[in-house]
């Protein structure tokens, strides 16, 4: 581990309770923490996992046509079965 990989940085956020609640629910049905599953999340991004990358890129033509104003539960879906690898 190089110098840089030991810095780290919080990621703020706010989503509603039920979707805090239920995400956190997932996460340890699948014994992980809610830490776990979005750094996977985020490394996956950063290597240009095929999966996650249609993802973002979906995300952002969406959003440019103005069809949605945050992630939906479709796309959250497909984060999980993106990383469940089903």
């Amino acid at each position: 581990m190089n110098k840089t990989d030991s810095l780290r940085r919080s990621i703020h956020t706010i989503v509603s309770d039920e979707k805090h609640a239920a995400f956190k629910s997932v996460c340890i049905n699948h014994r992980l923490t809610m830490q776990d599953f979005l750094e996977e999340c985020i490394n996956l991004l950063l290597d240009e996992d095929e999966d996650f990358v249609k993802l973002a890129e979906s995300i952002s033509k969406r959003k440019k046509e103005k069809t949605i104003k945050r992630v939906t539960n479709t796309d959250a879906d497909s984060v999980y079965r993106a990383i469940s690898g089903e």
